[in-house]
């Protein structure tokens, strides 16, 4: 989850330019919400440890971590000034490769380094450039690389990573988490799914009720034990801008106009997931069987560990409207005794919708991420005995320096320029109060899975 401009390059693919402004503060905002709002609320959680005051702790570190993320945000010199560097070079590496204000090492001739550690020191999150980064050993505490290689004449290739330490929940605890998630509507009154969540998470409730709500949500009964849910959260700026203003201005501007829908298959061409967004709302549907997700229509096919990510996107920048369609993508999931990782490898272009202006600019280096091994983009956790669980993420892209890349990292390094100072610093305040509330909630929960323990008992 964090990200943002001091991850720019790892969160950097071809599209960024498009969604920069839908990849950070909505999806951490429907995140929550779809935790809090697919009941029932306080069993999803409740099953991340062993007993309730487990739970609670693995939980509460969790929640803890991620406010830390987001408190007072600030930068040492040299990475300030090359994370705005790398920001505007993302699609003309070129123009940093040999910039020595920017990197910490040069492993070789055609390779370049960028090492950050991040912790909270006195109430601030400080993140710093270092020689050599140290494992996280607190919750709370990220690691950081990005490094660039020259591959050929005007051919480079990005490889990102970020470590993020979450404390003692497991990777087995984040995948029960996520089943008790999936699973929750199962055999509830939508009524009763509302005032769940609005019982059980007040604080997380009001806060991320800020700017984004759940706006309706459907369960609908099928055949063979299966229930279909369509949830929606919409975004309310109107809202948001009375203690928010730029940060609620800046999401109005991208989200109002944009355009994107995700669909997830599996071999056969069963749709499994199903996301749309447009006019400031996000849709998500999709069906479960006891507890398991299971395909949208037809007879209920399980999930597969290998599925086909379908994603489409359009969006305003500056004066333009840009986006692609068709963009096909493997969607592996992991799941090990220690890890669960969700990884996106796109080897096919997509179908580009460009401005006019750009139709004499040659097009041929659009297709140099999708060549040979494809671009990658990794989210997972993993734990391992005695050391933090760490929540990571991995990227590669490869670019092939050109007229028409430049013009794409212009308007990638446009959106970016605006998320900055005042609406940055709202947009971390934003998301810690959130985070800070969902801490407090399951503190409030932990005592009710007690009670609930301790009737079992007897």
């Amino acid at each position: 989850m964090p990200s943002g401009t001091d991850n720019l390059i790892t969160d950097h693919d071809l599209y960024h330019s498009v969604r920069s402004a839908l990849v950070r503060s909505p999806w951490a905002a429907a995140i929550a919400l779809l935790c809090i709002g697919s009941s029932s609320c306080r069993d999803t959680f409740r099953v991340v440890g062993p007993n309730a005051a487990v739970a609670e702790n693995r939980a509460a570190q969790l929640f803890t971590a991620l406010a830390a993320r987001y408190s007072l945000v600030e930068r040492d010199p040299k990475y300030d000034a090359a994370r705005m560097r790398l920001s505007k070079a993302a699609l003309v590496p070129s123009k940093v490769f040999d910039d020595t204000v920017v990197w910490s090492a040069h492993p070789s001739a055609g390779a370049r380094v960028l090492f950050i550690q991040g912790a909270l020191t006195d109430g601030r999150y400080r993140l710093e450039a270092r020689p050599t980064p140290a494992a996280p050993v607190r919750a709370g505490e990220s690691r950081h690389s990005i490094s660039l290689q020259r591959v050929a004449e005007r051919v480079y290739r990005w490889d990102t990573s970020v470590d993020f330490a979450i404390g003692s929940i497991t990777a087995a605890d984040v995948d029960a988490a996520f089943g008790a998630l999936i699973g929750a509507v199962e055999g509830r009154a939508e009524r009763d799914v509302t005032a769940d969540y609005r019982g059980a998470f007040p604080r997380t409730a009001a806060a991320f009720g800020r700017g984004f709500s759940i706006d309706s949500l459907h369960v609908t009964p099928g055949a063979l034990g299966t229930a279909g849910v369509m949830l929606t959260i919409g975004f309310h700026p109107e809202r948001m801008a009375p203690t928010h203003p730029a940060f609620a201005s800046y999401l109005d501007k991208y989200l109002q106009p944009a355009r994107y829908r995700l669909t997830l298959t599996d071999a056969s061409n069963a749709v499994m997931f199903d996301v749309i967004g447009r006019d400031r709302a996000l849709t998500l549907r999709y069906r479960v069987q006891r507890g398991r997700l299971v395909s949208l229509y037809g007879p209920p096919r399980p999930l597969s560990d290998t599925l086909q990510l379908h994603a489409d996107l359009s969006a305003k920048v500056k004066m333009f409207r840009v986006g692609f369609h068709n963009l096909l993508t493997e969607f592996v999931i992991t799941r090990t005794p220690h890890e669960r990782a969700w990884t996106i490898v796109a080897r096919r272009e997509p179908d580009w919708d460009l401005p006019l202006a750009t139709e004499h600019v040659i097009r041929s280096p659009l297709r140099q991420p999708f060549e040979g091994a494809g671009s990658l983009f990794q989210i997972g956790v993993r734990d391992s005995a005695g050391a933090q669980t760490l929540l990571g993420r991995r990227a590669r892209l490869e670019v092939q320096e050109s007229a028409i890349m430049r013009f794409i990292g212009s308007l990638g390094a446009h959106a970016m320029s605006e998320l900055a100072d005042r609406t940055e610093v709202e947009q971390d305040r934003f998301l810690r109060e959130g985070f800070v509330a969902l801490q407090a909630d399951i503190r409030a929960l932990s005592t009710r899975w007690a009670v609930t323990e301790n009737a079992t008992e007897r």
